[in-house]
């Protein structure tokens, strides 16, 4: 109970500095209102945070805070706990009821579903009319639109069913909402296992999916957005190199982008985005290019733009592609427009890391080399590629003193780092074939076609085309 207690004032704390500043306001109101309580000592602790809220001041001390809200009593720590923890109760309800509030259609659902309870005939249909002509108008499609769908045929059948009415039940409909809702919502869930199974290598049960999931290729069910989107995506994440899943996928995504909402979509493209980087590490130009335009048609409808920020990730993997293509000037452009976009705490080092990556390309060493020497990655994926872009850099200019320690460093650094299975054995991989091509004796075709071909079928290596590109 003491540990529940002492970690009150961390969460009630966490929990303000995520708001904004009109729920700030709304809330204010809120904890006045008598319906909600009638504590005169939550409505004033709360005044308190919110001005300091307002005004970006730091909260007071536990001492400060029970002499404000009750100034005529000596100090006690268990009941101003206790004021925080009621407190935190009426925000998070509060909370509730603006996320309920903020959606018609869970308002509505919600209060089709007491109507039916209470056997209300007229509010229910007219409830239920709303929630059919507001579906009908709004764009989105998604998975999440259909189990609403479901919701609102399934309290139709029970009131239909509690009133002993003949007639038709919709049962059908029901039963082909739940099939499409099933499919969308476990192929979505696939999908996003599967992106994240090739980074991290995690073994998934797929469950029934395996089993049922070529017959849909024939379906009606495949009609709908929310599961061809999904299907095709899985297909080609689980099919190597296919092109026509991945082509059937890009033109679903460019027709019924509006039937998705924006974090969706984020989705969508980031797991195509990561797979043409996938093929992208193996040679694949086709890939590269489908990777580059996906970029821009993120850049263009602003779906990777989230509380005007860009992810440092999306950020990097752009820069990325676009050097694979040789886009110096258009990669240049991105990093000068949009380096603005990116969280102030990880803005320069970004920037720095990015523009070396540029001067490497440009094969200017020199500026490549001053960029990292001004900054340290602070993620660690980008530390093993900064490393690998000094391997590089070093490689490219003979300072081959200077890459022997390095490489003997980098193996250490990966062996003393918690890094994924896949970066771990990439990164080992390139290492390993530097040290190969070093130790080529000169004029040895044979040695050296051999050592072609390894690089070649090497499943997991970013650098494969650099390193084939130094046999030639």
């Amino acid at each position: 109970m003491e540990i529940i207690i002492n970690i009150l004032p961390i969460l009630l704390t966490d929990l303000l500095l995520g708001l904004k500043k009109d729920e700030v306001r709304q809330l204010k109101k809120y904890v006045r209102s008598p319906f909600v309580t009638h504590r005169e000592d939550i409505a004033k602790l709360f005044n308190v945070y919110a001005n300091c809220l307002y005004k970006h001041k730091k909260f007071p001390l536990k001492a400060d805070l029970f002499e404000i809200v009750y100034p005529m009593e000596p100090f006690d720590d268990l009941k101003l706990r206790s004021t925080m923890s009621d407190l935190h109760k009426v925000i998070e309800s509060y909370l509730t009821f603006a996320i309920i509030h903020a959606d018609e259609t869970e308002r509505n659902l919600l209060l089709l579903r007491w109507f039916r309870q209470r056997n209300r005939e007229k509010h229910f249909l007219r409830t239920a009319q709303k929630i059919k002509k507001s579906q009908s108008r709004q764009p989105l499609r998604n998975p999440d639109f259909f189990n609403d769908q479901l919701r609102l045929q399934s309290e139709a059948a029970m009131f239909e069913t509690a009133n002993r009415r003949a007639g038709n039940l919709h049962l059908q409909e029901i039963g082909d909402t739940m099939d499409i809702l099933y499919l969308s919502r476990k192929l979505r869930h696939a999908c996003t296992q599967l992106s994240h199974r090739a980074v991290f290598k995690t073994d998934y049960d797929f469950g029934l999916l395996n089993a049922w999931v070529h017959s849909l290729a024939n379906s009606p069910t495949l009609k709908v957005p929310a599961v061809a989107l999904y299907y095709y995506c899985y297909l080609f994440l689980t099919e190597k190199y296919n092109q026509e899943y991945f082509r059937k996928f890009r033109h679903l995504l460019s027709t019924h982008r509006e039937n998705f909402p924006q974090d969706e979509l984020k989705n969508l493209y980031r797991a195509a985005i990561n797979y043409c980087i996938r093929q992208m590490n193996e040679g694949s130009t086709e890939f590269t290019l489908e990777g580059w335009k996906l970029f821009q048609e993120g850049l263009k409808t602003e779906i990777f733009i989230e509380h005007d920020q860009l992810s440092r990730f999306t950020f990097d993997n752009l820069v990325a592609v676009g050097l694979r293509l040789k886009k110096y000037t258009e990669v240049e452009h991105f990093i000068e427009q949009y380096k603005s976009k990116l969280a102030e705490n990880y803005r320069s080092d970004t920037v720095k890391f990015n523009l070396a990556r540029l001067e490497f390309d440009r094969k200017d060493y020199d500026r490549a080399l001053h960029h990292l020497n001004t900054f340290q990655p602070a993620d660690l994926v980008n530390q093993l590629i900064t490393r690998t872009l000094l391997l590089k850099i070093y490689y490219e200019s003979d300072a081959f003193d200077l890459l022997d320690a390095h490489l003997n460093n980098f193996r250490l650094f990966i062996r003393r780092r918690e890094v994924s299975d896949y970066h771990r054995l990439n990164f080992s991989n390139i290492i390993t074939f530097v040290k190969k091509e070093l130790s080529l004796p000169p004029g040895d075709r044979q040695e050296r076609e051999k050592l072609r071909v390894a690089i070649e079928n090497e499943p997991v290596l970013t650098e494969r085309v650099w390193l084939l590109g130094n046999l030639l």
